[in-house]
């Protein structure tokens, strides 16, 4: 069995990130990290695979030659092997574009099952796993907090719903997203990171797979960026003084009255 794990490098979460003087681009501080979901996707791929014993780990990434840092932890972690598909030459962080060319290298390499986070914590578009599944022509199911072994060609998930939980039987192969909560990523070992500084991670054009490069251009994009802006910043704390609660109490409702206007 051979499960594929789509990840994606992202600026740290205490990286500083400022928008451009055009507003068009952000320039963001030199530390990147592995995404923050996509480290359940990779636990949970290793656990269906220290139960079933033959199965194949496979980490991919599309993204500048930077990301293979990430795929080093996910190898560190316990992947069996990783790649990276180079955007260099595309220079695009369109989604369907993204979702065009890791279903091709999913075409070309195989699987019988592919596990994505719930998003990335940076775009928070959510919406390449779907997107992906729908190219390859296979059933996928989102919002995964359990997933079982699979058996007889298929696998039984729970998913959260509204309200409550969903568990439903998926036939091989599949595409699942999982979020946090499945489980509780492994920190690697020193003989995992040793391994990952070793290994040998490709590095391979989008046309390694046939995929046609002239259709993922910025040209071609479906979503471009118009502008970033800067969230509003926060309004001035106003502290309510009184001797006691009651008068604290008489001046806030004072407050929400005449200066909020809420009341």
């Amino acid at each position: 069995m051979k499960i594929l794990v789509f990840v994606k490098q992202v600026a740290d979460t205490e990286a500083r990130i400022t928008i451009t003087n055009n507003g068009r681009s952000l320039e963001v501080e030199n530390k990147y990290a592995l995404n923050f979901f996509d480290e359940f996707a990779i636990e949970e791929a290793l656990r269906i695979k220290e139960r079933l014993k033959d199965v194949e780990v496979v980490v991919c990434s599309y993204g500048p030659k930077r990301s293979i840092e990430a795929l080093r932890t996910a190898i560190a972690m316990g992947a069996d092997r990783a790649v990276l598909i180079d955007s260099k030459d595309l220079d695009t962080d369109d989604p369907l574009i993204t979702a065009k060319i890791l279903s091709g290298f999913a075409k070309g390499d195989g699987f019988d099952m592919i596990l994505c986070g719930k998003q990335a914590i940076d775009d928070e578009n959510a919406t390449i796993g779907p997107m992906v599944a729908e190219m390859l022509h296979i059933p996928h199911v989102g919002l995964v907090t359990k997933i079982e072994t699979p058996e007889g060609g298929e696998v039984r998930v729970d998913r959260d719903i509204e309200g409550g939980r969903q568990t439903v039987k998926v036939k091989l192969p599949c595409l699942l997203i999982v979020q946090k909560g499945i489980n509780e990523p492994r920190v690697p070992l020193i003989t995992g990171v040793m391994k990952a500084m070793k290994a040998n991670i490709p590095v391979l054009d989008p046309a390694t797979y046939g995929i046609d490069v002239n259709s993922c251009t910025k040209e071609e994009a479906k979503v471009k960026v118009v502008r970033y802006e800067s969230p509003g910043g926060r309004p001035p704390v106003k502290f309510i003084e009184g001797a006691t609660a009651e008068e604290k109490a008489k001046r806030l409702i004072k407050v929400l009255k005449e200066e909020a206007r809420v009341l």
